[in-house]
């Protein structure tokens, strides 16, 4: 048995909420208290750790991640930068130490930031015009490319914008080197995919950034291919962090023929939610809104999917017990979501599903439309972490109706059930960057807080990193609480984000992370 004793533990368990010390026996949580009545229960085979007064909270879970695409970026050319020059300057630096002919892979830019404006495949072309360059926005909706990666796609100028994309051009018509949306995926289709041992690499490598940040379950929106790969990683017993793998759009039929169904699975490796686009993304102006973009006529944004169509795929998935996550950004995005949710939920011939739907990001709602979400009990899937750096693009393109971007407190307050993740490698994976956002929606350039009226409670955000995620995939193991009989997956902070300030919560991390009972990480400084 090990003891924990001397601590402030927030429990996340409503008829306990804190405790003082908690004994372990395997993998579970044998009791939960005092000191005295913990410390009691020792014999001499127990181990017993004096935290002094530090403070421990439930395992967080990342509820919006693409785990493989965050683990290559650690291994990819970091292009989140201030100025396009020193973006242009990181690829160099790798093309003059990078083998001929091989991919020059990178992602994280933002042009709203950068005062020249969005790069073109002539930048790129400056570095190295034979060598392929691709470089993924910060949203992961746009890409952009040199001329050699456009030559090897065999994108030119009478190449057609396909489906759901499109191919910027000059006023000549000769492709710019930026893509949007689904134009990416012609880039994507010719470069070689990595291989399992790369995956493999990948997938540990972002295991093992976020136990330290923290987090013991994931939602993950990445592709399907790495299902099997989780599969045979996790019997080897190399892979504690708890998955719930949700399924791509085409892949839809595959897991019909397979029987799998949202929600099937285990604690450690689950199946989740059938994931759909139904827009774009702010920062191309891709988004799908209601009225046009701020100083535009008539940019509406981009919807990828229509209502008749979402009813379509959601019937055929509700049918076969998969529940659907739809990526809807723009508040027109939301508003034909929840409008083929509603009709395929309201259909005599469908079964139940297991599990709620979900709205993913949710960044503007018209607020007619928080009602019509609650009613249908759909969830809230949100990453606080986005407003620190959309705020300013936000206000540029949406102006007024800012009032209901980010809307966490409205959504919440609804009784609509909020869920928090953080989108990593678009943002940054740390839950406690995301719980700052989320409690204080502050400017960092002017330290101003961004309609306030939006900030949410520290108790409220951490149980959307906590229990809310356990409790929409209505599993009864007690995950993401710390009670008598839960699983113990725990983690131990030097101070307690109740008492420290909003801006302090930046600056804190996990001094210790535990899996099932057994610690899967420790820092230096944790004795």
């Amino acid at each position: 048995m090990l003891i924990l004793h001397n601590a402030i533990i927030h429990t996340m368990h409503a008829p306990q909420p804190l405790a003082e010390a908690l004994a372990i026996q395997g993998q579970h949580v044998f009791a939960i208290g005092k000191n005295e009545d913990i410390l009691n229960l020792a014999d001499r085979a127990s181990e017993i750790v004096d935290l002094h007064g530090k403070s421990v909270l439930p395992g967080i879970t990342d509820a919006h991640i693409h785990l493989l695409q965050y683990g290559l970026k650690l291994a990819s050319i970091d292009c989140e930068t201030n100025t396009k020059k020193e973006c242009l300057h990181r690829v160099d630096e790798v093309v003059q130490n990078t083998p001929a002919g091989v991919w020059i892979r990178g992602q994280g830019w933002n042009h709203n930031l950068w005062e020249d404006g969005i790069g073109s495949k002539d930048d790129l072309d400056a570095i190295s015009k034979n060598q392929p360059i691709y470089l993924a926005a910060k949203s992961l909706h746009a890409s952009w490319v040199n001329s050699a990666a456009l030559a090897l796609a065999g994108i030119d100028r009478n190449t057609t914008d396909p489906p759901g994309g499109k191919i910027e051009r000059n006023s000549s018509g000769e492709p710019t080197g930026i893509l949007l949306e689904s134009a990416s995926l012609l880039i994507e289709k010719v470069f070689p995919p990595p291989n399992d041992a790369q995956m493999q690499f990948a997938l540990l490598k972002a295991q093992e950034q976020l136990i330290q940040f923290g987090i013991t379950a994931v939602h993950d929106m990445d592709e399907w291919n790495i299902y099997s790969l989780l599969e045979k990683m996790k019997k080897s017993a190399g892979f504690p962090l708890r998955v719930v793998k949700n399924i791509p759009a085409n892949h839809l039929q595959d897991a019909i023929r397979n029987g799998l169904f949202t929600g099937m699975g285990n604690e450690s490796l689950r199946i989740g939610w059938l994931k759909l686009f139904m827009d774009g993304a702010l920062g191309p102006q891709t988004a799908a809104m209601l009225a046009p973009y701020e100083g535009s006529q008539d940019n509406r944004g981009m919807l990828i999917l229509s209502t008749a169509e979402l009813i379509e795929i959601g019937t055929l998935a509700a049918q076969n017990g998969v529940s659907l996550a739809i990526h809807a950004i723009g508040d027109k995005a939301i508003r034909c979501a929840l409008d083929g949710i509603e009709a395929v939920s309201s259909s005599n011939h469908l079964q139940k599903p297991i599990l709620p739907h979900r709205l993913e990001h949710v960044q503007i709602i018209d607020s007619t439309d928080i009602q019509h979400m609650a009613n249908l009990r759909v969830v809230a899937s949100m990453q606080p972490i986005h407003v620190l750096s959309d705020m300013e693009t936000a206000q540029k393109y949406w102006g007024k109706r800012c009032e209901c971007a980010y809307a966490w407190n409205s959504v919440q307050s609804a009784g609509i059930p909020l869920i928090f993740g953080s989108d990593a490698p678009v943002e940054s994976p740390s839950p406690f960057l995301g719980m700052h956002a989320a409690v204080a929606r502050q400017n960092s350039k002017t330290n101003e807080t961004w309609y306030p009226q939006q900030a949410l409670s520290m108790q409220t955000a951490l149980e959307a990193y906590t229990c809310t995620p356990v409790r929409i995939l209505q599993n009864r193991s007690s995950l993401g609480i710390l009670s008598t009989d839960s699983l113990a997956d725990l983690i131990i902070l030097s101070a307690d984000p109740f008492t420290i300030s909003a801006t302090s919560l930046c600056d804190l991390s996990p001094l210790a992370t535990m899996i099932a009972g057994e610690f899967v990480w420790k820092s230096a400084s944790f004795s």
